[in-house]
């Protein structure tokens, strides 16, 4: 019996509490009211204390975890993993592997009790989930109190690497979220995971249809991964220095030092992660480091130099430039900009990429986030005023532009609840207040 005060954990049939002394009385399920176990309904409420009370939700065995996992699936992808599982089986691969842990789970378990943990580590466990789909990687474990996650195995994926630390940046802001979310509704502590992470050579082995991959000699490409997450504080994420090398200039490192690390003979580079920066693309990074000479594409540029005094003129224009890739079309809007960065120009530029595909409206959010600029991990007010301060640069009108944005932003409280209309017409909405700022 649980003590309403303490909420230790007494004896069936305890008159008075073990670590408090309180007296202990029974709570009625429908309504809270204390009764005496030997009332058959609640004097308050009227309710049948005779009835059979709620069973107890079990632990899920491991194989029925995973079967769970395959609700969040997105559409189709079990089967296209599964439709290539005899080339998958057998072949060399360089994966991103995810240690995710939550903290403090133990001592979460003693002070709620088996059942509220449960409940709460369901709702853990689908964020993360959600996160690491969100990114195209897929759960191969559950580990008790966190996951382990794959990207580039069982299928491979374009920057792979890149990926996992997106997913592990999004599941500590949502478990930010759930912990304020959790704070008004219980006596719960923050909610803070340590992830980490490494890139290294795998054989895959047995794929199965859970979507689980067993391992063939794998040489310490997943323990590694596990060594960096038992290293990492709560909250943090930490790369070795083979996932470092393959995001650097994507994102902003802490340098670590180097880290003994169990089972290792020399010490490992670490670094931790800050946050994405403010270059998103492999032209980007190569930018930054210093370009070659352009070369090849001069009658392309005077085409959109024609193109730009034509709309000076008061001409709109519109200019799709297709080509393999590889072949300098990010080189070629970077020198038009350079050509025109005198002029009285605004650039709205907005870019999609290969895991933002299942995210609804993502080219337009990525340019409200460049223009005004947000960066990430923002507090939700700074960004609410961010867009108030451009759409007055602007001179558009807020009252019919700023919901909408907000809500594009998923900033809470957008003031989208309060206007009453269907979701056909919330969509015409959104795209009229994305035309006031000229797409």
């Amino acid at each position: 019996m649980k003590c309403p005060a303490c909420k230790f954990d007494n004896r069936e049939g305890a008159q008075f509490c073990k670590e408090c002394g309180k007296k202990l009385e029974s709570l009625g399920p429908s309504c809270g009211h204390p009764y005496q176990s030997s009332s058959k309904f609640c004097d308050e409420c009227g309710y049948n204390l005779t009835l059979p009370k709620e069973p107890f939700k079990k632990e899920l065995s491991f194989e029925e975890k995973l079967a769970k996992i395959q609700r969040y699936l997105p559409k189709g992808l079990s089967e296209k993993i599964l439709a290539q599982r005899d080339k998958i089986e057998g072949e060399r691969k360089q994966v991103t592997v995810m240690f995710c842990d939550m903290e403090g789970y133990t001592g979460l378990t003693e002070k709620l009790g088996p059942e509220e943990a449960y409940s709460l580590m369901d709702k853990v466990y689908e964020i993360l989930i959600h996160k690491v789909h969100d990114y195209e990687g897929t759960v191969n474990e559950l580990t008790g109190d966190g996951i382990m996650a794959l990207f580039g195995a069982p299928i491979a994926l374009e920057d792979a690497p890149q990926r996992a630390i997106r997913s592990t940046l999004a599941i500590h802001g949502e478990m930010s979220k759930f912990s304020d979310q959790l704070k008004t509704e219980s006596r719960i502590p923050p909610i803070k995971m340590r992830i980490g992470i490494h890139t290294g050579p795998v054989v895959v082995g047995s794929l199965g249809n859970d979507l689980k991959v067993e391992f063939k000699a794998v040489g310490d490409t997943v323990n590694l991964a596990s060594r960096m997450e038992g290293l990492a504080e709560p909250g943090t994420t930490y790369v070795t220095e083979d996932t470092f090398k393959l995001t650097e200039g994507f994102f902003r490192f802490e340098a670590l030092g180097e880290k003994q690390i169990k089972g290792k003979k020399e010490p490992v580079r670490v670094y931790r992660v800050i946050a994405p920066s403010t270059r998103r693309t492999r032209f980007d990074v190569s930018a930054k480091r210093g370009l070659t000479l352009f070369i090849g594409r001069e009658r392309e540029l005077e085409l959109l130099l024609d193109g730009f005094q034509r709309v000076k003129a008061g001409k709109g224009q519109a200019f799709s430039i297709i080509s393999e890739a590889e072949m300098g079309k990010s080189r070629l809007l970077y020198e038009f900009r350079r050509a025109v960065a005198n002029e009285d120009v605004t650039f709205l530029e907005g870019r999609c990429f290969s895991y933002s595909r299942g995210l609804a409206y993502y080219p337009w959010i990525d340019i409200l986030k460049s223009n005004f600029p947000i960066q990430e991990g923002e507090k939700e007010e700074a960004i609410r005023e961010k867009v108030k301060r451009g759409l007055e640069i602007m001179k558009v009108d807020e009252a019919s532009t700023l919901p909408y944005f907000l809500e594009l932003l998923s900033i809470k409280e957008s003031g989208i609840d309060q206007i009453s209309m269907s979701p056909e017409a919330k969509k015409d909405r959104i795209m009229e207040a994305i035309k006031r700022i000229g797409l």
